[in-house]
């Protein structure tokens, strides 16, 4: 039976990586049995070097649910607490006293992430101190009262950092590194200034061909998104969970404190039902770890192209080790459609997901149609009709641009809808 889930489990990945849609590595086990691991397509392409179940990724986001339970350690450790506010460990930042490690944890605290404002991918490149990060977002005004709302933040991350750091006297790369890694044998992840032998480097997918993102120095993503694993790593961290944190730390990890936009939010992870989500993209590099509790079941992938099926390959590679149905990729067809046609769908719009609005500006060059969400990097949408359109960005994007001015936006398997900028 094993054979035969990974059989079909390795037929799907591979039909992904034929037509361009998956450079990386995957895992599936059930409890501590592993029922499937590969790699697939190339870790350096330039030198032909392939993708191994050994192969280290950036993980983006997934950086979150490490920097979680770096501060649920330090709380048993009696070093802080969730609830403190965040003016006992940074004195002096703006309303220290009303904001706490909480809200940081949930991203509730309504400060501005510094990732989606305008310039960001223009300085993305070069190295910067934890204190000019927080120099981006520390005078902006809240976009909310503390506590009353989520909006997904990369910026209450890196506060988080800087009290770990405080609290334990480590950097925050060595103290994931003595308390989190060490202690479950993940000796392949860690924070990395840059490529190193046995990483992969990012890419996106082009028509068969793959071309280098654009440098994104590790400094600017710190906490909240700088660590990089192997989804060998990965499984030992789903496995080794309850030897780091004491049930009641585990219990409030993975808890949904908080729901925007029909998901709810632990420390770091996204919970719907009984599956436990840890998820990130970052330039050149999508990923994703799932938990299903009530099966036992863990999947993780991990690539190096960013706008690659990550989020359905998982899916899919679950129903199968669930048995449910599931579909074979397929071959985008894509169409010239009359540039005129295009001018209808230059603007700037605006949408938001986990609470988080993000502006999306769209304009045509020449005959192409670009967009550029801030944060990220300005590229081509693809006709596949006069009104639906695939963009290359974190993940795969589909866009479907509606008579009434808005845009049904399908985001790496989230539905979002993009609303005309007032």
């Amino acid at each position: 039976m094993r054979f035969f889930l990974s059989r079909r489990m390795d037929t799907l990945v591979r039909a992904y990586a034929r037509l361009g849609r998956f450079s990386g590595a995957v895992l599936v086990a059930r409890g501590d049995r592993r029922l499937f691991a590969k790699g697939y397509g190339h870790a350096d392409h330039e030198h032909a070097m392939p993708n191994t179940p050994r192969t280290a990724f950036r993980i983006g986001s997934q950086t979150k649910t490490f920097t979680a339970i770096a501060i649920l350690r330090l709380q048993e450790q009696g070093r802080l607490r969730v609830g403190d506010p965040i003016g006992r460990h940074l004195p002096c930042y703006p309303r220290g006293g009303d904001i706490t490690l909480h809200h940081l944890l949930t991203n509730t605290a309504g400060i501005p992430d510094y990732v989606t404002m305008e310039g960001f991918t223009r300085i993305m490149g070069t190295p910067r101190m934890r204190a000019e990060l927080i120099a981006d977002f520390k005078d902006r005004p809240l976009l909310f009262e503390p506590g009353t709302r989520m909006s997904y933040s990369n910026s209450g991350w890196v506060l988080l950092g800087e009290v770990i750091e405080r609290s334990s006297g480590l950097t925050y790369g060595e103290y994931v590194r003595r308390h989190v890694f060490a202690p479950l044998a993940m000796e392949h992840s860690g924070l990395a200034d840059g490529p190193a032998e046995g990483h992969a480097i990012g890419y996106m997918a082009n028509d068969g061909q793959v071309t280098r993102t654009p440098y994104l120095d590790n400094s600017n993503q710190d906490a909240a998104g700088a660590l990089h694993s192997t989804v060998e790593d990965l499984h030992r961290w789903n496995r080794g969970l309850p030897r780091l944190l004491r049930p009641e730390s585990l219990t409030e990890l993975i808890r949904p404190h908080v729901e925007a936009d029909g998901i709810g939010y632990g420390y770091g992870c996204a919970v719907r039902g009984d599956r436990v989500e840890s998820s990130g993209g970052t330039i050149g590099f999508v990923s994703v770890s799932a938990h299903y509790r009530r099966d036992d079941l863990f999947v993780t992938v991990l690539s190096n192209v960013e706008n690659a099926a990550f989020a359905e390959i998982e899916a899919a590679l679950a129903a199968i080790a669930r048995r449910e149905p599931y579909e074979l990729p397929s071959r985008r067809v894509f169409v010239t459609v009359d540039p005129a046609i295009l001018d209808r769908y230059v603007g700037r719009y605006t949408m938001r997901h986990m609470g988080r609005t993000s502006t999306m500006d769209v304009t045509r060059d020449g005959d192409r149609l670009m967009v550029e969400v801030h944060g990220l990097v300005r590229t081509e949408l693809l006709s596949m009709s006069e009104t639906r359109f695939f963009g290359r960005m974190k993940g795969e994007v589909e866009l479907d641009f509606r008579a009434n001015g808005e845009v049904a936006v399908n985001w790496a398997g989230h539905d979002v809808t993009a609303r005309p900028a007032a």
